[in-house]
């Protein structure tokens, strides 16, 4: 089952004491993605002893919901022997399952074994989706479906688009390979808000079936949507992967435009005038701004809703916003889930032409306020007390959380020597969160923050020349960066523990970019599956340069390095 990358930075091992015969190892193993529906995790032994042992494994996890699930087993070892053990467990909701598991001696109880914070992400059995956020010139709605385990050999996907009992338009297809993917003709519909019903029909008859909600809108002179098959967003019908900064200031735009940053936020330090004027100038510059709505809700005993409206209604054609910033970091300001979804109800209603973004440092609440939001920012500050890790667990609780229906961004900490950060990252450290973010499939990047010359405490001058050098080589990759993700997969091959990577295919070319999570010199091996027969692979920004040995991808990577490859296939 797909359980965290790295199993370790969440499973922690009780002590075990010495004994003259050799207790059983014990160690879980990766068995594929979980799904709802039954499951197995894996739990492979090896008794080192010249007896045979009896061990019982014992499995306790909570639902999303706070359910109770035990399952016990026994399991018996021959001498030297070493197996792997399937303990089952059923999954009735997708969401993050959260308990422990302990392998322990029958009768004395002697624990040999424990995994004290599982955390298991299980998924939906299969997904569908349409490809906007919103619609309103496009000729058609495509939509796909995917199955999370399997193939669809022998199934069908019916689709209709429906107006109450009416419908509208209807199409099926069949699966190929794990994927169907299908168009439906919305020329001739009306503005409304209809039903996209999908079923998924097996020999057997229909197997289950998902509804979305889609909305025909009409044109607007700005038009910001979400990509739902990329997870990025599209600003006047063009892809833009956001690469911004925080506290921004209008005599600021230029400057930072130039430098490649496209996008920012003013964190509710500005009022009135000053942001008019920063919205104004933002307009001139081509950079794209985050509008505050957060000083109306946080730290308030109830929200100043006359305000927000007044807000939206000022701001919401103008040409520098790119989305409402409904809040910032809720949980920690204690703001009742239930009233953010409403409040994000009324904005979706005054201004449907826009995302709303939320920014939640509190991973256990990911799920909470995911309601309330198009987009989820995640703030990440590890530097100096926790491992830069932090930055891919999070990231990776995020998208559990979403279950892939909703863009994950990454704020950056560039930022340091002020409350309990008590220095800022390496350039190195910085480098390395941003591309463990993006290797999780960040669809943005804000950094917070951008510093003034009187700030070089917060933001040493190597730390900002790093910042400006990461937004021109992602800002040249922005396209690539917004392309959706290919079912090809670069997999490690034997490779070290903490090195990740991700793909992405655009314009018939594929691009990977790794990042080495350990502060050590590591060589990767990485087996690409589905890819055409390569050409030749170019190293970017100065990466390593690869090799191609048998069939291989194989790369030397420095502590906490990154790379980023162009893969050029044959005959391109």
């Amino acid at each position: 089952m797909l359980l965290a990358c790295q199993l370790g930075q969440w499973w922690g091992c009780s002590p075990v004491p010495q004994r003259t015969a050799p207790d059983p190892e014990a160690e879980l193993v990766q068995e594929g993605m979980a799904v709802a529906g039954s499951n197995q995790l894996g739990l492979r032994l090896t008794n080192p002893a010249r007896h045979r042992q009896t061990l019982v494994a014992r499995l306790e996890l909570k639902t999303p919901a706070g359910r109770p699930l035990a399952h016990e087993q026994t399991l018996r070892l021959a001498p030297g022997a070493s197996r792997q053990v399937a303990l089952p467990f059923q999954a009735e909701e997708p969401g993050l399952y959260t308990g422990s598991l302990k392998v322990y001696a029958p009768g004395s109880g002697r624990l040999i074994r424990a995994f004290p914070d599982l955390q298991i992400p299980v998924w939906a059995r299969w997904e569908f989706t349409p490809d906007r956020s919103y619609y309103t010139s496009e000729a058609q709605l495509r939509f796909r479906s995917r199955l999370r385990r399997g193939k669809g050999e022998g199934k069908k996907l019916l689709v209709e688009l429906r107006e109450g009992e009416q419908v509208r338009a209807r199409q099926q297809l069949p699966f190929r390979g794990s994927e169907a993917l299908g168009t439906l003709g919305i020329t001739q519909l009306p503005p409304g808000c209809y039903t996209l019903r999908a079923r998924l029909q097996g020999p057997a008859g229909v197997e289950d079936s998902l509804n979305c909600q889609v909305c025909k809108y009409p044109p607007a002179p700005q038009e910001v949507k979400v990509d739902l098959f990329a997870q990025s967003l599209l600003v006047e019908g063009e892809p833009f992967f956001p690469i911004g900064l925080y506290w921004l200031h209008a005599e600021d735009l230029e400057e930072l435009k130039r430098l490649h940053f496209n996008c920012g936020d003013y964190f509710y330090k500005l009022r009135g005038a000053e942001i008019a004027a920063l919205m104004d100038q933002a307009a001139r510059s081509g950079v794209r701004i985050l509008l505050e709505l957060t000083p109306f809700i946080r730290g308030r005993a109830e929200p100043d809703y006359q305000a927000i409206a007044a807000t939206v209604e000022r701001y919401r054609r103008h040409p520098a916003l790119l989305a409402w910033y409904l809040v910032d970091e809720p949980a920690d300001a204690r703001v009742d889930p239930a009233l953010l979804e409403r409040i994000y109800q009324q904005l979706r209603q005054s201004d449907p032409y826009h995302p709303v973004y939320l920014v939640n440092n509190r991973p256990h609440s990911y799920g909470t306020y995911l309601g309330a939001s198009d987009i989820l920012a995640i703030d990440v500050y590890p530097v100096p007390d926790h491992p830069l890790t932090r930055v891919r667990d999070y990231m990776q609780q995020a998208h559990w959380a979403a279950q892939g229906r909703k863009p994950i961004w990454l704020v950056a900490q560039a930022f340091g020597n002020v409350e309990h950060w008590a220095r800022p990252p390496t350039p190195a450290e910085l480098r390395n969160m941003v591309f463990q973010g993006l290797v999780q499939g960040a669809g943005g990047l804000l950094f917070y923050r951008y510093c003034q010359e009187g700030e070089q405490q917060l933001q040493p001058p190597a730390l900002w020349r790093e910042m400006r050098a990461l937004a021109a080589e992602l800002g040249a990759l922005g396209p690539v960066l917004a392309a959706p993700a290919p079912l090809a997969q670069a997999e490690s091959a034997d490779g070290p523990q903490g090195v990740e990577a991700m793909l992405r295919e655009y314009q018939g070319q594929y691009y990977l970019f790794v990042v080495n999570c350990r502060a050590a010199a590591q060589r990767a091996r990485f087996r690409l599956r589905g890819l055409p027969a390569l050409a030749r692979v170019e190293a970017l920004y100065q990466s390593q340069a690869p090799a191609l040995q048998d069939g291989l991808l194989v790369i030397d990577l420095a502590a906490l390095g990154v790379g980023i490859y162009r893969l050029e296939p044959a005959g391109t």
